[in-house]
């Protein structure tokens, strides 16, 4: 009797154990996650530098080949500013293609947000960040192709 209680008292520090392990190792994984710095995109050289309305139309075109070739790359975009949006203290940054209603939306990195801020419709500007790639709305029928650490290029 006393090999069973013993056997099972040893199944539980095993899973206790484990279950110890896996908080530790995803404690560590959040530590890094929140913690990562990035370089400041405005020193960085962009992969591509392309007009939002050719974005736009290669994602429409072949979603999944645009998203393989542009996310996780900097960019720079030039295209004429359709709407400036503002977040408590970020600005937001879109170009919309007034025929399809698919829109590029730039998110700008600390400290970029005040220039963005100033940007009127109409603007011609040249924008770098990082695109995260684009999400399709069956709803809307439309493409958003967003960027984050975004600056405006001078």
């Amino acid at each position: 009797m006393k090999s069973t209680s013993s056997h099972k008292t040893k199944w539980i520090r095993w899973v206790l154990l484990a279950i110890v392990l896996i908080g530790l190792a995803g404690g560590a994984v959040y530590y890094y996650v929140m913690n990562m710095t990035f370089s400041d995109t405005a020193s960085k050289k962009p992969a591509f530098t392309v007009s939002a309305m050719q974005l736009l139309t290669a994602f429409q075109q072949d979603d999944s080949a645009a998203n393989e070739k542009y996310t996780e790359q900097i960019l720079a975009v030039s295209g004429r500013v359709t709407e400036v949006e503002w977040a408590d203290t970020s600005a937001t940054v879109k170009f919309v293609d007034s025929l399809t209603g698919s829109y590029l939306i730039f998110d700008f990195q600390t400290g970029a947000s005040a220039e963005a801020g100033k940007l009127k419709p109409g603007d011609s500007v040249l924008i770098k960040g990082s695109c995260s790639g684009s999400m399709y709305s069956q709803l809307r029928k439309v493409h958003m192709i967003s960027f984050k650490r975004s600056v405006i290029a001078h």
